[in-house]
């Protein structure tokens, strides 16, 4: 253990939750993953459950106790209202750390990844989906992130449900034929829509990832690229609409997220030539990291530690149209927020 300590970073999503350990030269200590921790789908005793065992787990693989933690950030799927910061805030102060810790919802650690927080805009499409946004001045927005219909659409659930509606349509004769059914049954290794169906609401499965509407989408199937072209346009709405209510001028655009990072063309590049459009002097770029690096730098700038030079700092920030990330003039916050709630 160095003496002076470790920060934690926490990336708490709906399907899984990213910690890392990182000592003062930017070291990895340790890096764990552990399930979901969103209190949506697990209620408050749920998340607080999940959070305690991955921190439990961090501090084993990194050899380090509670009192090594010099400071911590917490990016928390779910924190979407002021109600939501107090009960994370709780349950945050219950682990037993001692150092300051910020809390905020997990879409803002993507514009922490970078030596000082960045001034721009954040698309992530995962299990839910968020555009966030940073001004110069420090002040923040965010679209609603409750499926309220165009910019506010584009998860990877949302991906799955359109898809599992087309395979639908077309077994009902109310939509055109679509490869989609194909990739549905042998997914679910069955072999009638009627058994498919049977797994999606009997047994809650749909055997389908966003990657197999790409798919699908790539070999010309009309319905699976219809569903390319509407998340594409829905996040690059949602995105113009951040940088109009924040007045940022070509801004960067980090493209985060499971459904985002991976890059796959078929929604990349629609989402860059839709971007183009709607947010012209926009400049997209792939992440390329995990989110809790941006959550472990947020720490590091709360303990104050420097990290220009850290090897975290090494890669991200990929892809077509890709601009040096601008980052604001002073370091991160100290009020323990790393955003806020909804506009």
């Amino acid at each position: 253990m160095t003496a002076s300590g470790l920060v934690l970073g926490v990336d708490a999503g709906g399907t899984k939750t990213d910690v890392m350990l990182v000592d003062a030269e930017g070291g990895v200590a340790a890096s764990v993953r552990a399930g979901g921790a969103n209190h949506e789908a697990l209620g408050w005793q749920g998340a607080a459950t999940t959070l305690c065992a991955a921190l439990t787990q961090g501090l084993a693989a990194a050899g380090a106790e509670k009192g090594d933690v010099v400071a911590s950030a917490w990016g928390l799927a779910g924190l979407d209202w002021p109600a939501d910061e107090r009960a994370y805030r709780s349950i945050v102060d219950s682990l037993g750390l001692d150092g300051p810790a910020a809390v905020g919802n997990d879409a803002f650690l993507v514009l922490e990844v970078s030596p000082t927080p960045v001034v721009g805009v954040a698309v992530v499409s995962g299990t839910g989906m968020v555009v966030v946004g940073r001004a110069d001045d420090g002040r923040t927005q965010r679209t609603l992130g409750v499926a309220a219909g165009r910019g506010s659409w584009g998860s990877g659930r949302h991906v799955v449900d359109a898809a599992v509606e087309a395979v639908a349509a077309q077994h009902l004769e109310l939509g055109p034929v679509t490869a989609l059914t194909e990739q549905a049954l042998r997914a679910a290794d069955v072999v009638s829509v009627e058994d498919y169906f049977h797994e999606v609401w009997r047994r809650g499965r749909t055997h389908l990832l966003p990657r197999d509407v790409w798919e699908v989408a790539a070999g010309g199937d009309s319905a699976a690229a219809g569903i390319a072209d509407r998340v594409a346009d829905s996040l690059a709405a949602g995105a113009a609409a951040v940088a109009h209510r924040l007045a940022l001028t070509a801004p960067d655009v980090a493209l985060a997220g499971r459904v985002l990072d991976p890059g796959h063309p078929v929604l990349h590049d629609r989402l860059v030539d839709a971007l183009a459009v709607q947010l012209p002097d926009g400049r997209p770029s792939r992440l390329g990291v995990p989110p809790v690096v941006g959550a472990s730098l947020a720490a590091a700038r709360l303990a104050r530690w420097g990290v220009d030079g850290w090897p975290l700092l090494a890669t991200g920030r990929q892809g077509r149209g890709c601009g040096r990330p601008r980052a604001r003039g002073r370091p991160g916050s100290a009020h323990g927020r790393l955003g806020p709630g909804r506009p």
